[in-house]
């Protein structure tokens, strides 16, 4: 049957947005993400592609397991390839199931050979994440720009390489239960969302429908704040390609003069995907912690926080403290072994290849090693690599039996703000 324009739109946006290689789709069985795996069937019948359904069981309820089940069978009825992720060590919560969550579908979607998993996200999402940001202390218009079409995965470093799409975010739900019901496709309705104790639920109950003029409204202002988004984050690459230099062993330089000329949000935004960047933590650190480290930046001060060290000199690296452990007991890296032929990422921060020969990868700590061009603070932090041939300075020294290892801060750059460097300087 013919689509609706909005829905016409959605189906011609999966094409656009994974023009290759295998179609994935996170499926919770739910009616939107139902209707788009009935576009997606559509999209790869014609395209010839293959179609991968991924259904994660939280095992959060008793009945999840049975409503995977379900969901599995519902995708393989269209046409999708199956597969069902169980999260192994379920925890209370809608934070630690939804990084659960994406940690599962990165992992599986990079195993299908595939970049793109798709998210069924409609308006109504978009117009109750606004709500939700801009009811937070301290929000500001980037709580507008809720839920593009695409994004990087929101979980590191298991999210390396993986983008999330959602083609139906100026689709109504209202209008995907019409299209399902003309499709004679069931859905699941999971009973927590219904349960008030979540706060996506009170939003939700209180939300104005995308169709109402206030509706209308919030969406159009989040387009425009997704546009200025994008305007920073340009601006954003532009001052970190050209206002610092990556230094190998895990750190980068910056030019505290150019972070001066440029407005805040600009300046904000390049310092906090070099912060992520540097210290290979997962989550973004808060906007008044990036505040307070900007003004340091500009005045040559300086400053420690969110995983990071930055010197005086304006050398930004791993904090030593988060790194090694601190004098409260709080943990520091683990170290890894990693095996001939395989590789492991340190601290979220650090690729460790092994080649003939096995190798541990640890934070230097206090050893009595020299190690010139790293100022004194920062050392403590950098990745030692211990092999047969004794230690190594992760980026800076040989590893033993032909090994490598290297800083993903140019990599984590490029999935932040789109920033193309070598690894070695800008």
């Amino acid at each position: 049957m013919p689509l609706a324009p909005d829905l016409s739109a959605g189906a011609q946006a999966i094409a656009r947005l994974s023009p290759g290689g295998p179609l994935v789709l996170a499926l919770s069985g739910g009616g939107d993400s139902m209707a788009l795996a009935c576009l997606m069937a559509r999209e790869a019948a014609r395209s010839g592609r293959e179609f991968h359904a991924l259904v994660v069981d939280h095992r959060l309820r008793s009945e999840s397991g049975e409503e995977a089940a379900l969901a599995a069978r519902r995708a393989e009825a269209l046409g999708a390839i199956a597969h069902r992720l169980v999260w192994e060590n379920p925890a209370p919560g809608q934070a630690a199931a939804r990084l659960a969550r994406h940690r599962l579908l990165a992992d599986a979607t990079r195993a299908l050979g595939a970049d793109t998993v798709f998210l069924g996200h409609t308006a109504d999402d978009v117009i109750e994440t606004m709500l939700m940001r801009l009811s937070r202390a301290g929000a500001n218009w980037r709580g507008l720009a809720a839920m593009g079409e695409t994004a990087i995965s929101p979980v590191w470093p298991e999210g390396r390489g993986v983008r999330l799409a959602r083609p139906l975010v100026r689709v109504s739900r209202a209008q995907l239960r019409l299209y399902l019901q003309a499709e004679n496709v069931d859905w699941i309705d999971d009973p927590s969302n219904t349960n008030a104790a979540f706060e996506r639920v009170r939003v939700r109950a209180r939300a104005p429908l995308p169709d109402s003029q206030t509706g209308r409204r919030l969406l159009a202002l989040n387009s425009a704040a997704l546009e200025t988004d994008r305007a920073v984050r340009r601006a954003a690459r532009a001052l970190v390609e050209a206002g610092s230099e990556i230094l190998p062993w895990g750190a980068a330089v910056l030019q505290p003069a150019l972070f001066a000329r440029v407005a805040d949000d600009v300046a904000a935004r390049a310092l906090e995907a070099l912060i992520l960047a540097v210290s290979g933590e997962p989550a973004a650190p808060a906007p008044q912690t990036v505040s307070r480290m900007l003004d340091a930046v500009r005045a040559g001060q300086a400053f420690t926080a969110a995983g990071v060290m930055l010197t005086a000199r304006g050398v930004l690296g791993r904090d030593p403290g988060a790194a090694t452990g601190r004098a409260d007991g709080s943990a520091g890296a683990s170290s890894l072994r990693v095996e001939p032929g395989e590789c492991a990422i340190f601290d979220g921060r650090m690729m460790v290849c092994a080649g003939t020969l096995p190798l541990r990868v640890e934070a230097l700590a206090q050893r009595n090693t020299v190690v010139d061009g790293v100022p004194a603070p920062l050392r403590p932090s950098l990745a030692a690599i211990t092999g047969a041939d004794g230690l190594a300075i992760a980026g800076r020294d040989s590893v033993s039996g032909g090994g490598a290892a290297g800083a993903l801060i140019a990599e984590r750059l490029a999935g932040l703000l789109g920033v193309s460097m070598d690894g070695t300087g800008s």
